[in-house]
């Protein structure tokens, strides 16, 4: 590897800035001394790191560190990034192993010097899982200091991390459901919050996890490994367990049935009781729905149907909005209330254009308003459904079955060729349908 040397000018800058702040002291180091060669090494390693030869940069960086652990911040975030770039490289795994120690003394070193503790603690247990994931009691503990002192203060990172370890102490036999139910409520609580409100890091030069994408990434992580622990007979034992300890606790309730709703936990005998009384003391969203989905499954779809509007209602920008309105026209079309199922499904299309459940929806609409149609009227709803059902099939791979069952129901409804000609129609033609009420263009089709 050829070595990659300072510039001219660059050396000229890191005189000049030796000159000028060779008298400074205290965070530059102890004595006169101490700040020249503070200096000097800071802007060595500053000026190698902009060339991105990390390794040159390395022993000007201990320098730093050792000579003014206190001068800068950032150094610490830099001296973290050569070891991550030294780890990356390395195939050994004993000095894999201890250049992820020296990785994680960057971050004790940083602490030590500037504070911050648990919002640290965070960014070393990420990087603990990544690099050394087999001590898990270890990044447990660097983790749940982190995540009890920061709270809903937490990055995404460290809360995805912490719910990772627990599920691997888990695993191993080190944890019991209860501690992944418990946990997985004050987690996802801290995850949310941040969703509603979503903020970048402490430090601005660690803001690397701020933004709403990250805080849904670290929702999806945490929700597939609970999924993965516990099914409706865990879930309803706890959340009866929990009701009974703490009556009066309005907040873990709605939790509790925010877990019981995602999973659809409606059997469960804890669940009705839970869901009428987070209703009765504080009507929300997730109430309604969960009563709405209680009523579903007991087939009442008029009843249900009722609650599933007050959810959408209550919720005009949660983070479940369109879970709400797929639920809703879903419970309407089971209803027969074809023109409500659709005007939820064009609700979830003004968010989510691709939605493939909102595009089946209303294909499922456009199908059933054939009735009462004459030919070759009652032919275009059909086709016209086929569009609806082709084009999920095409824009969300998570429904491709279902659209194409539809889409072969509606294809034994094509009229037979002989027919179409008698209404001097033929395949490909553009036709308006009208059957129904709608006035949109598909095209003819004919039963092959």
């Amino acid at each position: 590897m050829i070595k990659q040397v300072i510039t001219r000018a660059g050396l000229l800058l890191a005189l000049v800035s030796i000159t000028t702040l060779a008298s400074a002291q205290g965070k530059y180091g102890a004595t006169p001394e101490d700040s020249v060669q503070c200096v000097q090494c800071l802007s060595l390693y500053q000026e190698f790191m902009k060339q991105k030869a990390y390794t040159d940069a390395l022993p000007h960086l201990r320098c730093a560190t050792t000579v003014c652990p206190a001068s800068s911040k950032k150094m610490y975030l830099d001296l973290a990034k050569v070891r991550k770039y030294q780890l990356a490289k390395e195939k050994d795994a004993a000095t894999q192993s201890l250049l992820a120690d020296s990785l994680y003394q960057a971050y004790d070193m940083r602490i030590a010097s500037f504070g911050q503790r648990t919002y640290v603690l965070g960014r070393k247990g990420v990087d603990m899982l990544k690099y050394t994931p087999d001590r898990a009691q270890e990044i447990y503990a660097t983790l749940k200091e982190s995540v009890d002192g920061r709270k809903e203060k937490s990055e995404a990172g460290p809360l995805a991390a912490y719910y990772q370890v627990l599920y691997n102490l888990y695993q191993n036999g080190e944890a019991t459901k209860e501690q992944m139910l418990e946990e997985y409520l004050r987690i996802m609580g801290y995850v949310e919050a941040n969703m509603a409100n979503t903020g970048g890091g402490e430090d601005g030069e660690d803001g690397e996890d701020a933004g709403t994408n990250y805080y849904e990434l670290a929702r999806n992580n945490i929700n597939e490994l609970f999924f993965q622990v516990a099914d409706c007979a865990d879930i309803g034992s706890i959340v009866g367990k929990l009701m009974g300890e703490r009556p009066d606790d309005a907040e873990l309730h709605e939790r509790l049935l925010k877990v019981m709703n995602t999973k659809e936990c409606t059997e469960a005998p804890s669940y009705l009781p839970l869901a009428e009384k987070v209703h009765k003391a504080k009507p929300s969203s997730e109430s309604a729905y969960g009563l709405g989905l209680y009523l579903a499954k007991q087939r009442d779809m008029s009843g249900s149907l009722k609650y599933m509007k007050e959810a959408v209602d209550l919720c005009s920008d949660c983070t479940d909005r369109v879970k709400y309105l797929l639920k809703a026209g879903q419970v309407a079309s089971a209803a027969g209330a074809h023109g409500q199922s659709r005007s939820f499904a064009n609700q979830v299309l003004q968010v989510e254009p691709s939605n493939g459940e909102a595009l089946i929806l209303i294909g499922n609409a456009i199908a059933a308003s054939a009735s009462g149609c004459a030919e070759p009227e009652v032919w275009g709803p059909n086709w016209l459904a086929y569009d609806y059902y082709q084009r999920a099939k095409s824009l969300d791979p998570g429904v491709a079955d279902k659209a194409s069952e539809r889409m072969a129901a509606c294809a034994a409804r094509f009229p037979e060729q002989a027919k179409a000609f008698f209404h001097q129609l033929s395949e490909g033609q553009s036709f308006q349908v009208t059957c129904g009420g709608w006035n949109e263009s598909t095209t003819v089709r004919v039963r092959k």
